[in-house]
């Protein structure tokens, strides 16, 4: 038997969140070299906005994992980090069975909003629903001194009460198969309170 789940990516725009549900998903490959490209949001959809991103993002938003040795239908939702679209957030949150907290390592304003804007937001509509706590852009830590270390990514999964703290690469693709395994598992699974 299938289980459906919905799992919500909320962030800033600069925490990668919809970059790292397009890479899941195979969202934006490359016809002639199946590369994965991510467009240049304020480039190429400037004009465009409200009507292309929206589509163009929610192109491929349903896949079908295995976790645990259970099939599940996992969709996923990608929420808009601007003020003004609060009201279309709590749609998604009320859906939502695990939410994916998204900041970028190397942009450390995505790292402080994630517990002064967002965590507050998802817990005043879903107190009881997980959380993942993912770090994007870890391959900037090689090259840069001033970014989000892991300690603190750490410490801030203790502070909001997270499931779990994973870092990923999207560029590289690593750790991204760890999140949604663990968002799954988090719905399945709850952590105890001690």
């Amino acid at each position: 038997m299938t289980k459906y789940l919905t799992l919500v990516a909320v962030g800033d725009r600069q925490s990668k969140k919809t970059e790292l549900l397009l890479r899941y998903t195979g969202g934006c490959k490359s016809r002639r070299h199946n590369e994965y490209v991510v467009p240049k949001y304020d480039q190429v959809f400037s004009v465009l906005k409200p009507m292309i991103w929206e589509i163009f993002r929610f192109q491929n938003n349903v896949q079908n994992i295995i976790v645990d040795r259970i099939p599940r239908t996992v969709y996923f939702m990608d929420t808009e980090s601007d003020d003004d679209y609060e009201i279309l957030r709590r749609d998604a949150y009320e859906k939502a069975d695990c939410i994916l907290l998204c900041y970028s390592i190397k942009a450390k304003s995505t790292f402080k909003n994630v517990y002064r804007k967002w965590c507050l937001e998802v817990r005043k509509h879903t107190p009881f629903v997980p959380i993942v706590l993912i770090g994007t852009e870890a391959e900037a830590r090689g090259n840069n001194s001033d970014v989000v270390s892991t300690e603190q990514g750490e410490n801030l999964k203790l502070l909001i009460g997270a499931y779990a703290f994973i870092e990923c690469s999207i560029e590289n693709f690593l750790g991204i198969d760890d999140i949604f395994i663990e968002a799954v598992r988090s719905t399945t699974y709850p952590k105890r309170k001690l």
